[in-house]
């Protein structure tokens, strides 16, 4: 493993973040983390995908939970064609950000 093991105060400082705030990510699951015993461990390479991924993943998330709290009202075919649009404005999203 060639990737660097960070704290919570190192991710706190790359993130601008206070080191509370990463810990409730960590324990949330909302960014990459491995506990060790009572203390949080992250990569920097896991860190950094996280980074350059949050934006699209997290559009895509808010997209789909709209396509998802509809399901019992309308039928497979239906979300399918939600989910492909959801996918495609995100797609074209990031496509515009690069």
């Amino acid at each position: 493993m060639n990737s660097k093991v960070l704290t919570v105060i190192d991710v706190a400082e790359l993130l601008a973040l206070s080191p509370m705030t990463v810990y409730r990510l960590a324990k949330k699951g909302e960014i990459p983390a491995i506990k060790v015993g009572r203390c949080w461990r992250f990569t920097k390479e896991a860190i950094e995908n996280w980074l350059a991924g949050k934006g699209w993943e997290g559009q895509l998330e808010r997209l789909m939970n709209k396509v998802w709290c509809r399901t019992e009202k309308i039928s497979e075919e239906k979300i399918n064609k939600e989910i492909k649009k959801a996918v495609l404005e995100v797609r074209a999203s990031a496509k515009n950000r690069s």
